[in-house]
């Protein structure tokens, strides 16, 4: 409500900088100065959420609210810039009127902001606005009270801690909690002891207060990703795809743009390819090796053939090393500037592969003589995304052969913290970063 205001109210002011200053010319303002207040407000607005300055749960944090409230409002005003520019009505705007009462916006915006959140974080101090907080423990020590504090993002104050080694003293807290005027009680048990706290709650259920009941074991989050209704039981969701809803839709959409778009710019390349490997030697321009892909599935992979056609290896048996014999002249450069891989853009029109993900293995690698799945035993995780063409273990170095273990498991390792922190960005960024190692890259042989 504050910015909507003083974006209007700042409009009005600064009238007076550009025409008479008598009151009744602030109500007689030029029709394109009232539609451009009213279309900053909103647009601020809309901005403001977009880059969370209301949200809730960072209201209170000044660095993240004074940053953000500030580009919201220097966006809104510098895309009224851009409108006027391309509409070419720049020339009747009062460049005077604009700037002045853009910049006094952003000031005022920033500068009320850094006061109240002041003397809030003061009142804060003095533990005002806050809830007040009881830490309870059943057969187990109750949660430190910092530690409440620290995961409320200090939103409550623990006044005190209790511990049971008997459910029915939980009648007791019923004075307490009407004594010291308590919000909140955190009840802390063991996880085999939480069905029989949960079905004892009715000895409080008189008092308005909320009770939070938790496992006292940490290592309990390790296996349960998040809890939820399920008609009328309770549903415990103990693993979920690394890459769900909207972002797995946008993926999907970030492939087929950018696979389509390299194939028209590459046709050139891939067809001078596809004429220095019929010259070279004989047999067939691609390649087809079966590699495993999302969950496990097997499918084709296309390649440009790099080895005499005799000499290819279906179920890659034996990895290719440096200076393999196997490779043909013209196979050399493709594979050095891995333009062999290119033809796997079909795979990603497809659906069986992605431009960024983890590199599919063939399904008779092996490193040290063993299969790579028992090597790591983690190593099934990497099919719970769509293979890529390049990923965040070969931007990083780790390409080329799997000779020894640590290599493996490095390359595993570097696999799935993509999978768990996939984002567009870290795509574009590995894209990029990609394009980059083409022209260098001594691990591709």
């Amino acid at each position: 409500m504050f910015d909507t205001v003083a974006i209007v109210a700042v409009g009005f002011a600064c009238v007076g900088l550009v025409g008479p200053t008598s009151p009744a010319s602030a109500w007689s303002l030029p029709e394109w100065q009232i539609w451009a207040m009213i279309f900053v407000a909103v647009l601020q607005l809309g901005l403001a959420h977009i880059f969370e300055v209301y949200r809730i749960s960072t209201v209170l944090d000044r660095r993240h609210v004074l940053r953000r409230a500030f580009l919201s409002f220097m966006c809104a005003f510098a895309f009224m810039i851009c409108i006027a520019a391309a509409t070419k009505s720049a020339e009747s705007y009062s460049r005077l009127w604009f700037f002045t009462w853009a910049g006094i916006c952003v000031i005022l915006a920033v500068a009320v902001r850094g006061v109240v959140l002041t003397r809030l974080r003061r009142s804060l101090a003095e533990r005002a606005f806050v809830y007040r907080a009881l830490s309870v423990g059943v057969f187990c020590e109750p949660l430190r009270p910092r530690e409440i504090e620290r995961q409320t993002r200090d939103e409550e104050f623990v006044v005190g801690q209790a511990e049971f080694d008997d459910l029915g003293e939980l009648a007791e807290l019923s004075d307490r909690i009407v004594q010291d005027e308590i919000d909140h009680v955190y009840l802390a048990a063991p996880w085999d002891k939480i069905p029989t706290v949960l079905r004892n709650l009715d000895l409080l259920r008189h008092l308005s207060a909320r009770v939070f009941v938790l496992p006292a074991d940490r290592r309990i989050l390790n296996n349960v990703v998040g809890v939820a209704k399920f008609g009328g039981r309770v549903s415990f969701c103990g693993m979920e795809e690394p890459i769900h809803g909207w972002s797995l839709w946008f993926k999907r959409l970030e492939d087929l743009i950018l696979a389509s778009c390299a194939l028209v710019l590459l046709a050139p390349l891939m067809a001078l390819t596809a004429l220095a490997i019929k010259i070279d030697t004989q047999g067939p321009v691609f390649f087809r090796q079966s590699r495993v892909g999302f969950n496990g599935r097997i499918f084709e992979l296309w390649k440009f053939r790099s080895m005499f056609v005799e000499k290819t290896d279906p179920h890659a048996s034996i990895q290719t090393s440096r200076a393999d014999p196997r490779v043909t002249r013209v196979g050399r450069w493709i594979r050095r500037l891995s333009i062999d891989e290119l033809p796997q853009l079909f795979n990603v029109i497809q659906g069986d592969m992605s431009i960024v993900g983890p590199r599919p293995h063939a399904l008779s690698t092996k490193t040290e003589g063993r299969n790579l799945e028992e090597l790591v035993d983690y190593y099934a995780v990497r099919h719970r995304v769509k293979p890529g063409m390049t990923g965040w273990a070969q931007v990083h170095g780790f390409r080329g052969e799997l000779d020894t273990l640590d290599k493996l498991r490095n390359r595993v390792d570097y696999d799935l913290y993509y999978i768990y922190n996939w984002t567009l960005w870290l795509d574009v960024g590995i894209i990029f970063r990609t394009m980059t190692m083409v022209l260098h890259d001594s691990r591709a042989y």
